[in-house]
């Protein structure tokens, strides 16, 4: 005997549908930060690697010279210039013209030291930096912004004296010489002159770039090789006629990441160091090593991790 029958086709209702496309959200939802967070963990790790390669990069200058390099000279060269071949950059070191004039000038047209400048240098760049490579700025074109400056300071208020914001502060500016930092304006500071001890002083930090960012009339612009605005700066007659020396160097006597409170003016924001890493920045230390700072850290450790020579007692921060 022969039946038949009706056979239904099993689909998805309307609800059915709207509940899976909710639950696919949901994990969309969940696993984006996760994405990103493994993607910033990879950034820092990479950032961390280009700061120990700058640190050994500056102890092999100190084993060839018998002192770190300065923070910047009479010459407006930065102090990512010198150590160049310490990081297998010979090819472009050699091409530079140590001069005050002329070609060695940063500014001039074609010049060898103005296209250095518009070389990229990896080392000196943190991934998570979400600026151009190349910029236009000072009169040389596709100059290259980086992220790292020399620690000058744990007392500087502002490149100059005369900018200090009012007599609450120290006065103390990146102009003068002999500053309580590793790498300032003429310096050749020895291992023996680190009396903090090397672990406990840091000589470069991460800085939060952003040529375009300017607040107070101070541009967040920190650069690679040459700050032709420093012109006129001369440690031996005592000569101060350049300014912008935080194109290079830093102070850790501002906040971490003074340039993301609004309350900060201008020349603070621009000295401070930072970074684009969530809640902090990465620094080199003395020894070689690389550490993460929190922004929340107490100034008073901050600071003092930024002095060679002031004896405070940073403890295990």
């Amino acid at each position: 005997m022969q039946t038949t029958g009706t056979f239904r086709q099993r689909g998805f209702t309307l609800v059915e549908l709207l509940v899976v496309i909710a639950i696919i959200g949901v994990l969309i939802a969940l696993l984006l930060p996760a994405v990103q967070q493994a993607r910033e963990a990879a950034r820092r790790s990479s950032c961390r690697n280009n700061l120990k390669q700058v640190g050994l990069a500056l102890h092999n200058y100190h084993d060839v010279h018998g002192s770190f390099v300065f923070g910047f000279n009479k010459l407006e060269a930065l102090w990512t210039a010198p150590i160049l071949p310490q990081l297998e950059q010979n090819n472009i070191y050699e091409t530079l013209i140590w001069a005050e004039s002329g070609d060695g000038n940063w500014q001039t047209d074609g010049s060898p030291n103005e296209t250095a400048c518009g070389t990229v240098v990896p080392m000196y760049r943190c991934p998570s930096m979400p600026i151009a490579e190349h910029v236009d700025n000072q009169g040389i074109p596709g100059r290259v912004p980086i992220s790292y400056r020399g620690v000058a300071s744990s007392q500087a208020c502002s490149d100059d004296e005369s900018t200090i914001p009012d007599s609450s502060f120290p006065q103390v500016a990146l102009e003068h010489q002999d500053l309580d930092g590793t790498l300032y304006g003429g310096s050749s500071t020895r291992f023996a002159d680190i009396r903090d001890g090397t672990t406990n002083t840091a000589v470069v930090g991460e800085s939060w770039t952003d040529p375009s960012y300017v607040r107070d009339g101070q541009g967040m612009d920190f650069w690679q090789f040459g700050c032709p605005q420093s012109g006129g700066w001369d440690p031996i007659p005592g000569d101060k006629g350049g300014t912008e020396y935080s194109e290079g160097v830093g102070s850790m006597w501002p906040k971490m990441n003074s340039v993301l409170d609004p309350t900060q003016v201008g020349v603070i924001a621009e000295i401070a160091f930072g970074s684009y890493h969530p809640g902090g920045a990465m620094f080199c230390f003395g020894d070689g090593s690389v550490q993460f700072l929190p922004e929340t850290i107490d100034i008073q450790i901050y600071r003092g991790l930024g002095s060679r020579r002031g004896g405070e007692v940073t403890g295990s921060f």
